[in-house]
């Protein structure tokens, strides 16, 4: 008591009640808080202690929190050399953005609430962002910082372009003075906080990839490969560099920090002027931390503007920001000077105990407490407020309203940034090899799923093969042959269309992600997966069709037997269209999974086996015909059954005796006229489908952005 009386006396509050999370920690446990929190480390030692830990370059002679001076661009502690000499400085101005987001009970529910229930009350829009501005120079580490619901996240989405969902924005983003929209991602690089990898490739595969696409198409592959190598040793990645990635619960890989540090190395490849990174540090120890904070220390001493959200740092990593932006509420509460940050809020009487984390101190006094929301919302209010009193204030919009008075159309001028980097650097065929490349070694790094795809073809040929052993031409079996065909083709399209849907959905975010930073368009990379996924089916086809067809005692012909695969095959590729579509189309892979079944279940059964085609109502005879096994499964049968010219009738009536294959045939309603029809609509379905894919590929690409 004695402790905190004294400081109380030292005027460190303006009220000691001020009802902040931090003053309950202080009021209650002064000694244990001045022993754990550490606001400066001005013992040098501790400083090279954890550069050592984080395996970096030890720093001899500089004090602790003071950045070096600037060194050639040869040098190892210069951060990376310049890869882009057409690129100039950026400054990133941010006037007035609003940002609300519509009322959950929206639409339709909530007339029908206003209507019907007057009594219950409807949501209201909320507003995420209220008119925050903001400047970020080269050289400036901007740290955007607040407490959890303060609108860090959606400012960042708003500044990059990226998913602003279903909010209503207002305000302008310009670079340079351009408004460049969408095509923003043209000269910044974007490290997000989801890690999307190819998890069986290696790092030095992963940024070799990238530097093949992303770079200019001037530089030199061994430029190229220089670059990988600069990045693998800058972000201390080299000792991991032939370490498959990994997917947590599949594939063991690299650690989370290590992911972290190449999905950083991804996006300053190309050597953007301008960087974004959404909460780099979250999720990663102290150390590991550090690497990425010094990393971007480094670049900012370049001449580079790196923007970032970032969740209580270390009071070792707050050190290393320049520039603070604090929200509350949506409001800015204050953005300046790191260094006068303290003063500001001293000045208002919020005075930050000794040896106490900034960063903590200052997102504890902005956060809205939920046992005293009235006291912590007047306390925000007053704060942001005040603020906007200040000169700083009016400092920082005059700046910025400097950039968003000049002429808008700059896309055509000499100087625009847009100019300056196109949104690909390769030509398709590039794009096309590279992508063909990654799916090869993903393909080569997973033989498990290949080898239980073989697997799986070969167990099911040998039970069908045993269940329908040898059968024979007579009265009992020629059902049997006939279901064995119609199993082949219903166990195909299950099985290709649940794997293709499953399989494209799970790499869509990836897909987005690297269409978003101008890696490769959507065709190529459509083509690629196709060329690599149609081969494969086929094989897994050819097993399944030869081991049953000859157990089961087909058509004993070698022409029957190859027109037989081919019609398999045929039915497998317009499977993988339609599980390609039902993919591209889902939003998550258990919309993808929960799909299949109703699709492929009603044109099953109105494929020819279980209803005959000739008792089929009319009101529902338009599913037969959009049902590819219906064609295949007619296909199928006319193929078995068109050159069987004798059936044994055995003890069955004359009148009820199929004598030969066309007996059957007609029993089943299907006509050999058909089959030229058949297979002509297979490929026109194989070909529409696969088109239509592409283009709801294309929108997602394109739209995905509105998607929160």
């Amino acid at each position: 008591m004695a402790v905190q009386q004294n400081i109380h006396n030292k005027g460190h509050f303006r009220n000691p009640n001020v009802g902040t999370l931090g003053d309950y920690v202080r009021r209650n446990n002064m000694t244990w808080r001045e022993q754990n929190f550490a606001n400066r480390q001005h013992d040098l030692a501790w400083y090279q202690y954890l550069r050592r830990q984080a395996d970096l370059p030890a720093q001899h002679g500089i004090p602790y929190g003071k950045r070096q001076p600037s060194k050639p661009a040869h040098s190892d502690e210069a951060g990376i050399s310049k890869i882009d000499f057409n690129s100039p400085p950026v400054t990133l101005t941010w006037l007035d953005l609003k940002a609300e987001a519509p009322p959950k009970d929206k639409g339709i529910k909530r007339t029908l609430t206003k209507a019907f229930c007057p009594w219950k009350e409807v949501g209201q829009p909320k507003m995420l962002l209220k008119g925050v501005s903001g400047i970020a120079k080269p050289g400036q580490l901007v740290a955007i910082m607040g407490a959890s619901g303060a609108g860090k996240t959606t400012l960042l989405n708003i500044l990059t372009q990226r998913r602003p969902g279903n909010l209503t924005v207002t305000g302008d983003v310009r670079v340079n003075g351009t408004n460049m929209g969408r095509h923003i991602n043209r000269v910044s690089g974007y490290v997000q906080q989801e890690e999307l990898f190819i998890p069986s490739m290696t790092p030095r595969e992963h940024l070799y990839f990238h530097a093949m696409l992303r770079l200019n198409r001037d530089v030199t592959k061994d430029r190229r490969v220089a670059r990988v190598n600069e990045l693998l040793d800058f972000l201390n990645l080299k000792k991991v560099e032939k370490t498959v990635i990994g997917e947590p619960g599949r594939i063991k890989g690299l650690s989370g920090g290590e992911k972290r540090r190449l999905l950083f190395a991804s996006e300053v490849m190309t050597d953007p002027p301008l960087l974004f990174a959404d909460e780099p540090t979250s999720g990663l120890d102290g150390s590991m931390a550090f690497v990425i904070c010094d990393a971007m220390r480094k670049l900012c001493d370049q001449g580079k503007t790196i923007v970032c959200t970032i969740h209580q740092p270390s009071s070792e990593i707050f050190e290393l920001f320049d520039t603070l932006y604090l929200l509350a509420e949506g409001r800015v509460a204050y953005f300046g000077s790191r260094k006068k940050a303290q003063d500001f809020f001293g000045s208002l009487g919020y005075n930050a105990p000794v040896n106490y984390n900034l960063s903590d101190f200052f997102i504890q006094t902005l956060a809205i407490l939920p046992f005293d929301r009235e006291a912590s919302l007047e306390r925000v209010e007053h704060i942001c407020d005040e603020y906007e009193k200040t000169p700083l204030y009016a400092q920082h919009v005059g700046e910025a309203e400097q950039y968003h008075t000049i002429d808008d159309d700059q896309t055509n001028t000499p100087s625009s940034v847009f100019n300056r980097s196109p949104k690909y650097k390769s030509g398709f065929f590039r794009q096309l090899t590279w992508l063909l490349w990654r799916s090869t070694i993903d393909t080569l790094r997973n033989p498990f799923e290949l080898r239980l795809r073989l697997m799986i073809s070969i167990i099911l040929s040998v039970l069908f093969g045993l269940v329908f052993l040898r059968l024979e031409y007579n009265q009992q079996a020629f059902q049997n042959i006939s279901a064995v065909i119609m199993v082949l083709i219903v166990n195909i399209g299950f099985s290709t269309v649940q794997k293709n849907a499953d399989g494209i959905n799970r790499q869509l975010p990836l897909v987005f992600k690297e269409h978003d930073d101008g890696i490769y368009r959507t065709l190529p990379y459509y083509i690629a997966r196709m060329v690599l996924e149609l081969p494969s089916c086929a094989l897994s086809i050819f097993i399944l069709g030869t081991i049953t067809y000859w157990m089961a005692n087909l058509y004993d012909d070698a022409k029957h037997y190859f027109i037989l695969q081919g019609i398999l095959i045929l039915c497998g590729i317009v499977s993988v269209s339609v599980g390609t579509l039902i993919g591209v189309s889902m939003p998550t892979p258990d919309a993808a999974a929960a799909l299949v079944v109703p699709v492929i279940l009603p044109l099953f059964v109105f494929a020819g086996f279980f209803i005959n085609s000739k008792t089929i109502p009319n009101w529902l005879i338009w599913i037969k015909y959009i049902s590819w096994l219906y064609y295949g499964n007619e296909m199928g049968l006319i193929n078995q059954w068109k050159d069987v010219t004798s059936i044994d009738c055995g003890t069955a009536p004359a009148d009820a005796c199929f004598k030969n294959g066309t007996d059957v045939l007609n029993y089943y309603g299907f006509k050999e006229s058909n089959y030229d029809r058949n297979l002509g609509l297979l490929f026109a379905m194989f070909g529409g489908l696969q088109l239509i894919s592409f283009i709801v590929l294309i929108l997602r690409t394109k739209f995905q952005r509105t998607v929160g």
